[in-house]
């Protein structure tokens, strides 16, 4: 199955990692990168054992760089779209 990244999901990845590099460490953020690759590789496998938003949706979310950042995505047919990376008020009010 492919991975497809909303419009949003880059936008607000961009926003996210421009904030964290006046943020965080360079150690911090090769976590965080480290992160949202084991996320990518576990939709290719297929591993989705993500939280639901609610029990009749698709949509999903899994937290990264140390639970400071979340994912939300859907789960389609054939494809993994990604919709949005939200950080959390940790790492805003920082």
């Amino acid at each position: 199955m492919k991975i497809v990244f909303s419009k949003n999901a880059i936008k607000s990845l961009q926003e996210v990692i421009d904030f964290l590099n006046h943020r965080w460490s360079d150690k911090e953020l090769n976590l965080f990168k480290e992160d949202l690759e084991k996320f990518k590789q576990s939709l290719n496998d297929k591993i989705i054992s993500y939280p639901k938003i609610d029990s009749d949706s698709k949509l999903r979310f899994a937290l990264l760089g140390k639970k400071q950042v979340k994912v939300y995505f859907d789960i389609q047919i054939d494809s993994f779209e990604i919709l949005l990376f939200l950080p959390s008020k940790a790492i805003l009010t920082m």
